[in-house]
C-alpha cells in the first residue's frame, strides 16, 4: 500500500485518537451505573469521559486545517449498516452540541428569585439549570467499544503492512512544530 506522508502521520494519530476514545469509554464503563441516580458532579465527571470519546472518536474523521482524514477502505476497515450509524451519529453530536454550542441543542431553564423587599425595587438572584444527562446510553457506549477495537485492529494491521513494505517510512521523531 502506498501512501503519502500526510496519510501517513493520519493514520498514525488515528490510531492515538481512537485508543485515547476507547479509554475514555472504558472508563465511563466503569464507574457510572446507568441504572442509577447520580449527583450533578458524578454526571458531568461522567460527561468529561463522553465527551472525550466522541472528539477523540470523531478527530480522524474531520479534516482539520485542509488535512486529509482517515480513509478507512484503503486500509481495508468496511463498517457494517449499525457501524456508520453510530458514526454517522458520532459526528453529529462532535459537531453540534459537544465541540460547538449549537444553540439548537442546547438544554437549560434560566429564571429569577425575588430576594425580600427593598427600597426601590427587590433584587433578583439569576438561576440557571442545565439538563446534566449523558448523550450516550450503555448500550451505545457497548457498541462503541467493539467498534473502536475494529478500528484500532484494523489501524494496526495497516501500519504492520506499511512497516513490512517500508521499515524506513518508520524512522521518524515528530515533536510539535509550536
Amino acid at each position: 500500500m502506498q501512501i503519502t506522508h500526510e496519510q501517513f502521520s493520519r493514520l498514525i494519530y488515528s490510531s492515538w485518537d481512537f485508543q485515547q476514545a476507547l479509554s475514555a469509554t472504558t472508563f465511563l464503563l466503569q464507574d457510572c451505573d446507568f441504572a442509577s441516580k447520580h449527583s450533578n458532579v458524578e454526571l458531568r465527571r461522567f460527561r468529561c469521559y463522553e465527551t472525550t470519546a466522541i472528539i477523540s472518536f470523531a478527530r480522524p474523521f474531520e479534516a482539520a486545517r485542509g488535512k486529509s482524514v482517515l480513509g478507512m477502505r484503503r486500509i481495508g476497515i468496511e463498517l457494517s449498516d449499525a457501524e456508520r450509524a453510530l458514526k454517522a451519529r458520532l459526528l453529529a453530536l462532535r459537531r453540534g452540541v459537544i465541540a460547538h454550542s449549537d444553540e439548537d441543542l442546547m438544554h437549560f431553564r434560566s429564571q429569577v428569585l425575588a430576594v425580600g423587599d427593598s427600597p426601590g425595587g427587590r433584587p433578583v438572584l439569576p438561576i440557571l439549570t442545565f439538563v446534566e444527562t449523558l448523550h450516550l446510553q450503555e448500550v451505545d457506549l457497548r457498541e462503541l467499544e467493539l467498534l473502536l477495537h475494529k478500528l484500532i485492529r484494523g489501524i494496526a494491521l495497516a501500519i504492520f503492512e506499511l512497516a513490512q513494505a517500508d521499515p524506513d517510512k518508520f524512522s521518524i521523531h515528530k515533536e510539535p512544530s509550536r
